[in-house]
Parts: C-alpha cells; sequence; structure tokens
C-alpha cells in the first residue's frame, strides 16, 4: 500500500504527496498489535503442539505393531515346531489373533493338539509314542508351562511302558516254554547247577538287550 501511493506520486507529480502523519498511520495500520502477535503465536504453538503429538502418536503405533510383528513370528515358530515333531499324534496349531494399530491381525497366542493316550495291549508302540509325545512338547526353542507339563506325563507314560515291557519279558522266560527252552541250551552247552540258578540269570540279560534296542 505505501509502495503503490510513492509511484502515484513520481509518475504524477500533480498528485498530493502523502503528509508524513498519514504515512505513519497507515504504517501502523499494517503493522499487527501486540493482542495480533499473541493469536499469532498462539495458534503456532497449537499446531506445533498438534504436530508434535501426532509425531508420537506414529512413534507408538510403530513400536506396537513391531512388537506384534515379532510375537506373531514367535507364536507361528513355536507351535509348528510342535506339530512338525509331534507327526501324526499332534493336530495343526490353533492360532488367536489381535488386531494392530495399522488395522492387521496378528497371531499373539496358539496351541497344537496331541494324542497323550496309551497303545492298548501294546507297552512297546506306548513307549515309541511317549517319546515322540515328549521330543515334540520339548521341541519350540522357549517350551511353556504347558509344554512341560506333557513333556513330564510322557515321562510318566514311557517309565510305566518299559516296565510293562520288563514284566512281558520276565513272563515269557517263567512259562513252560521257557524253561523248556533254558533246560535245552544249559544241556547243549553243558551248564551244571539248578533250574533255578538258570532262570535267575537269564531274565537280567534279556531285559538289558531289550532296552538298549530301545534306547
Amino acid at each position: 500500500m505505501i509502495q503503490s501511493l510513492a509511484a502515484q506520486a513520481i509518475l504524477n507529480p500533480s498528485l498530493d504527496r502523502p503528509s508524513v502523519s498519514g504515512l505513519d498511520t497507515q504504517r501502523h495500520a499494517d503493522t499487527p498489535s501486540g493482542s495480533d502477535n499473541s493469536q499469532i503465536v498462539a495458534a503456532k504453538s497449537a499446531t506445533a503442539a498438534r504436530s508434535g503429538s501426532d509425531s508420537v502418536q506414529i512413534s507408538q503405533d510403530a513400536y506396537a505393531v513391531a512388537k506384534l510383528v515379532a510375537r506373531d513370528r514367535e507364536v507361528r515358530s513355536h507351535e509348528a515346531a510342535h506339530a512338525a515333531v509331534g507327526a501324526q499324534y499332534a493336530g495343526s496349531p490353533s492360532l488367536t489373533y489381535s488386531k494392530g494399530p495399522d488395522g492387521v491381525s496378528y497371531a499373539t497366542g496358539g496351541e497344537v493338539s496331541i494324542d497323550t493316550s496309551a497303545v492298548s495291549g501294546d507297552p512297546q508302540a506306548t513307549l515309541q509314542k511317549a517319546e515322540i509325545i515328549r521330543a515334540a512338547a520339548l521341541a519350540p526353542t522357549q517350551p511353556s508351562a504347558q509344554d512341560m507339563r506333557v513333556a513330564s506325563k510322557a515321562t510318566v507314560m514311557a517309565a510305566k511302558a518299559r516296565s510293562e515291557l520288563a514284566g512281558q519279558a520276565s513272563e515269557e522266560l517263567m512259562s513252560p516254554a521257557g524253561t523248556a527252552e533254558s533246560k535245552a541250551i544249559d544241556s547243549d552247552i553243558g551248564v551244571g547247577g539248578s533250574q533255578e540258578s538258570t532262570q535267575g540269570n537269564r531274565p537280567k540279560s534279556d531285559q538289558g538287550s531289550l532296552l538298549r534296542s530301545i534306547a
């Protein structure tokens, strides 16, 4: 506005030049007052505050998403290890999800069902199954408390199966067929002694062979 008046005065000398007081008045009119300055500063501060708040929110959201991504990876790896080692005795992983601030669902929990029942009438098969179950329970890098309970149950299951196998081996040696076989062996190699002493030595040897083959 001031520059426009000055230009007209130069181009048209007959135009009255504005007085000094007029220039001062115009200058004061174009200069913001103290209250206007306060409003401008307040507006800028509010804008900066909103910008800072948005930055903090974005940072928090990014951190939350990063944690969910890591948890998702951990859960999937954990349950996949159970399922892979459990083989035919394990089911497919069942996952639970949580939605992140980005709107994506992430796996935050899961489980794999596993059959821990004994094989009826077959302690040898039960023992093999128990060993697979225990290995499946301990397959993840960091087994959970529930995983440890399943592993403990499988250990008890395996011990019971070994006991049944040992009992079966003892019964077979004590049967009439086992006794006749023992006498025939003693006769062939010319070993003396009573039948009781022969039977007392055989089960221990056979049981040791059986356990080694299982291990």
